[in-house]
């Protein structure tokens, strides 16, 4: 069964955003990305973040 929320297209965060939203710098988000604590997805030349791994990212630390 599809629902409301599976049939939205997954949003995508860019470096800016993403540092925006947990404080950190960009550079910090690409030594992340490159050891493979964070995942990223390349969209042409761009980089981007899923939100939805970011969200689960996020709940995982606060357990």
């Amino acid at each position: 069964m599809i629902t409301q929320r599976d049939s939205q297209p997954p949003t995508f965060l860019t470096p800016a955003e993403l540092a925006n939203r947990w404080q950190v710098t960009t550079m910090t988000l690409r030594r992340w990305r490159k050891s493979g604590k964070l995942n990223a997805h390349h969209l042409g030349r761009s980089i981007r973040f899923s939100l939805a791994d970011i969200e689960k990212i996020e709940a995982e630390s606060r357990a």
